[in-house]
């Protein structure tokens, strides 16, 4: 059984590093958050933690990304590793969308759509290779 699609959520949390690093802390202090990885985006300093709580991964990201409209502290996450189920998805949920932005490639992700819907929810879109 494919271990994709996969939903996850992500908790996009203050301008700053030692914020993230303290969200996970907090977590992991509250929830026995466990550490998956740590990393950060090519020619950038913004720490990414992807931890599990009870079997969810939850990916720590800055918050307020430019350019996104993503404003709320919580984004729910696709990751695809079939192209065509990729680009339908980010199609469809783009449709009328508040805003929308294609970025990558990154260290985990080879696409990355970024799509607050019509109705406000944030989403991201990750496409693997």
């Amino acid at each position: 059984m494919s271990k994709y699609p996969q939903f996850t959520l992500s908790f996009n949390i203050g301008p700053t590093n030692q914020e993230r690093i303290d969200a996970y802390e907090l977590y992991h202090r509250a929830f026995k958050a466990k550490k998956l990885s740590e990393s950060k985006p090519p020619d950038g300093d913004d720490i990414h933690i992807m931890m599990e709580i009870y079997g969810l991964e939850i990916l720590i990201c800055p918050g307020k990304t430019p350019g996104t409209g993503f404003e709320s502290t919580l984004c729910c996450e696709i990751r695809f590793d079939q192209e065509d189920d990729f680009f339908q998805a980010y199609q469809e949920i783009s449709k009328q969308a508040q805003s929308q932005s294609m970025e990558g490639p990154y260290p985990w992700a080879t696409r990355l759509g970024l799509v607050v819907d019509k109705f406000g929810i944030g989403w991201a879109l990750y496409y693997n290779e």
